[in-house]
């Protein structure tokens, strides 16, 4: 095999890894930062209390997050899904946006058919940490 060859495979070869690397059901898990996003969510909402409220839309795996306060609270939803297979899949998404009032959601790719189980809790977002979490919801998925 010639030189050119052999370092092009190896182009070919990282590529193809960082290609999987980077699937959506692997890229959808760890830490993901909730963005605005115009529009309310059509139900699913679990979770409201003075400072937050979380909604979880099954139709899409639509995770939709409202600070209350307008004082750009940070919290965060910790979240964990099985798949069939006994996957374990788990993440946070946080919202840190502010002003009270404004929606900021991310979009989930899960196995259709199961459940999510979630809570909201304080988070730090220098850290990552959290803190003072809810009790669980389950949502279908």
């Amino acid at each position: 095999m010639s030189v050119g060859r052999f370092i092009a495979s190896g182009v070919f070869g990282a590529a193809l890894v960082l290609g999987v690397a980077a699937s959506p059901a692997t890229a959808a898990d760890g830490t993901q930062r909730a963005m605005p996003k115009a529009g309310t969510p059509a139900g699913g909402c679990l979770y409201e209390d003075w400072w937050a409220k979380v909604c979880f839309e099954p139709v899409g795996e639509w995770f939709w997050l409202l600070d209350k306060t307008g004082a750009s609270s940070h919290f965060a939803v910790e979240w964990e899904h099985w798949t069939s297979s006994g996957v374990r899949r788990h993440g946070v998404i946080y919202n840190d946006h502010g002003p009270a009032g404004s929606w900021t959601a991310v979009n989930k790719s899960f196995e259709e058919g199961l459940t999510v189980v979630w809570r909201v809790c304080d988070y730090d977002v220098p850290s990552g940490g959290l803190s003072w979490c809810s009790g669980g919801n389950v949502s279908p998925t």
